[in-house]
Parts: structure tokens; C-alpha cells; sequence
């Protein structure tokens, strides 16, 4: 049955609450960031502002295919959408078509149907919703049982071993699987493909699988996966995300020197202090102080070569040589 944004339903908002309204004079509904909207049992709550725009909703109970099906309840827009936010959907209990409620998770789809992870159930209310941290093109939006998906993921960890980024996870159900697709963001909206990982196509068992990120960006990193089917569906892991503090760039001079070094870094904050020893491994200067380890005087040192040893606060080291004439 088709169910039009009508006026009747929705404008009763506009008086009361200006954060969701019709736009006068055209066939636009607008809603503010982080407000609920409620479309005949299908939810909306975008962390952006959102204007639909010549929009009809349709309750089909034709449900997605999978092993097992979808629920016979999917919510079709006649047209695609960006959405970032809380989707979420009602149903019967009548809808469930033998799908166990407590492990549903929320389905959306526009060319393909993408299966997400972490959906939160309510089996008194038979309502399940799940927060899409990046922009999500969809026109169909329904829930369906994890096993339908070509992975089942049990965990994606993501941590810091000095300058890089370490990926972890693992899957406890795989079933017709293609590959991982690692995915690097700056934004959380336009993502990098940093690699493609075979999986394991069938498995009953515990999987692991590791991937290293040796150049991560300054700032702030944001990681996923994107799990493909043999047939082209896929499904989006939880964002992880990773900060990473400014590469700093040490220049020593003179270089050979013969009385004072000059110690040159771009931001002494991130400098957790400053050594210099020979190549036997005597140390000839130390310090904690970044202003003290700004010059080193080496007038009375031996003629030879030295090492100079910047350890940053991430815990990275950059060793220099330098030549005492």
C-alpha cells in the first residue's frame, strides 16, 4: 500500500515545532538535525539537516531475499536519499517470517541491499533502529537476519603501535564471502580504499584477520570494512577511529659541526626529549627539557660521529647522524 508525506499527518508539526515542517509552495518536508520523525512506522533521525523532496513512501510486504529472507515489512521511497542518522522501522510481530527478532538487524538498500551491524532491538515494541555514522544512499529500508549477511562479525579493533594504525577483527560465520575492503576517512563521508582482503568464503569457525596501516594521516583517522558477498552485496562494520599526532621534522646544523650543534624541530611540544651518543653507544647529552636540547655545545667532544636521538611523546624515534670535526 502507497503512503504519501501527507499534510495531514505531518504538518501538525509545523505550528508547534519548526524543526520539522513543509516547505510553503512546493512538494518539500524539511527536518532539522537530530530531530525524530515518524513515516507510518518508519523512523528518521538525521545528525544533518534533511529536506525530502517530491517523496512517496510505499509498505511493500515482499520481503528482501537471503538465507533466511528478510522480514515481510520493507519501507520503499520512490526515489534515493542521502541519510546520515537513526533509521529505524516498526513492525509486526506477524512480519517476522521466521526470523529470530532478537538478532534482526537493519537492512537499507538503493542498488544493492547493505546489512548493518550493531542494530538495537525492542521485542515489546517490535522497533529496531541503528546509527549510520556515514552518509548512506538508500531507497528501501527493512531488517533481516545476520546470517543473511556473507560474514558474521564478531569484533574490529583498531589501535596505535607508534606511528601506525593496527586493524583486528574477526568473523565467527562466513558464508558465500568475497573480500574485506579496508576503508581509511578523514570525515567519515568520503572514504579511501586502503586494501582488498580475500575471506574465507565458507567457515563454521573462528576467523582472524589483521591488516597494518603504515601511513596514516595527521589528526584524526577513521577506519572500517566493507564485507562483499560473491554476489555484490555488502555489509559496513562499526566506525574506528585513531588520532595521530603531526610527523616532526628534525634538521641538524651545522652539519659537520665544530663547535655548537643546532637542534631544529617543527613543534617542540611533541618532542619528548633529546640524546647524543657516539657510536659505541656513550651518551654525551641528554635532556627532558626542550629548551635546553634546542643547542648542543660539542666544542670539547671527540672528532668522530655521533647520533642524535629525537623521541616524540607518540613514543616514534628519528635518530640523526652527525659528524664532530
Amino acid at each position: 500500500m502507497k503512503r504519501y508525506l501527507l499534510i495531514c499527518q505531518l504538518a501538525l508539526l509545523y505550528p508547534f515545532n519548526a524543526d520539522a515542517q513543509f516547505t510553503v509552495g512546493s512538494e518539500s518536508f524539511f527536518i532539522k538535525e537530530n530531530t525524530d520523525v515518524y513515516l507510518d512506522g518508519l523512523t528518521l533521525k538525521p545528525t544533518t539537516a534533511l529536506t525530502l523532496t517530491n517523496k512517496t513512501l510505499t509498505i511493500s510486504g515482499t520481503p528482501f531475499p537471503g538465507s533466511p529472507p528478510g522480514i515481510a515489512r520493507v519501507y520503499n521511497f520512490n526515489d534515493a536519499f542521502s541519510f546520515e542518522g537513526r533509521l529505524g522501522l516498526f513492525y509486526q510481530a506477524s512480519d517476522l517470517n521466521g526470523n529470530v527478532e532478537a538478532t534482526l538487524q537493519v537492512v537499507h538498500k538503493d542498488a544493492v541491499a547493505v546489512v548493518t551491524t550493531g542494530s538495537v532491538v525492542n521485542t515489546t515494541t517490535h522497533y529496531i533502529y541503528n546509527d549510520l555514522a556515514g552518509p548512506m544512499t538508500f531507497k528501501s529500508a527493512t531488517a533481516a537476519f545476520p546470517g543473511a549477511l556473507p560474514v558474521t562479525l564478531i569484533d574490529f579493533t583498531a589501535k596505535k603501535e607508534g606511528g601506525v594504525a593496527q586493524l583486528s577483527w574477526s568473523t565467527s560465520y562466513e558464508t558465500n564471502s568475497n573480500f574485506f575492503e579496508i576503508q581509511r576517512s578523514r570525515d567519515t563521508k568520503n572514504w579511501l580504499t586502503l586494501n582488498e582482503m580475500p575471506a574465507w568464503r565458507e567457515s563454521r569457525m573462528t576467523r582472524g584477520y589483521d591488516y597494518t596501516d603504515n601511513h596514516p594521516e595527521a589528526g584524526a583517522n577513521f577506519y572500517r570494512l566493507k564485507m562483499v558477498d560473491k554476489d555484490g552485496s555488502f555489509a559496513l562494520s562499526k566506525i574506528r577511529d585513531l588520532t595521530f599526532t603531526k610527523g616532526i621534522e628534525t634538521t641538524l646544523y651545522p652539519n659537520p659541526v665544530l663547535e655548537k650543534l643546532k637542534i631544529k624541530v617543527d613543534d617542540w611540544h611533541e618532542v619528548a626529549g633529546v640524546k647524543l651518543f657516539n657510536n659505541q653507544g656513550k651518551t654525551f647529552f641528554e635532556s627532558a627539557n626542550a629548551l635546553s636540547a634546542r643547542e648542543i655545545d660539542m666544542k670539547d667532544f671527540p672528532s668522530g660521529i655521533y647520533m642524535v636521538q629525537v623521541k616524540r611523546l607518540n613514543g616514534s624515534v628519528q635518530v640523526i647522524k652527525v659528524i664532530k670535526q
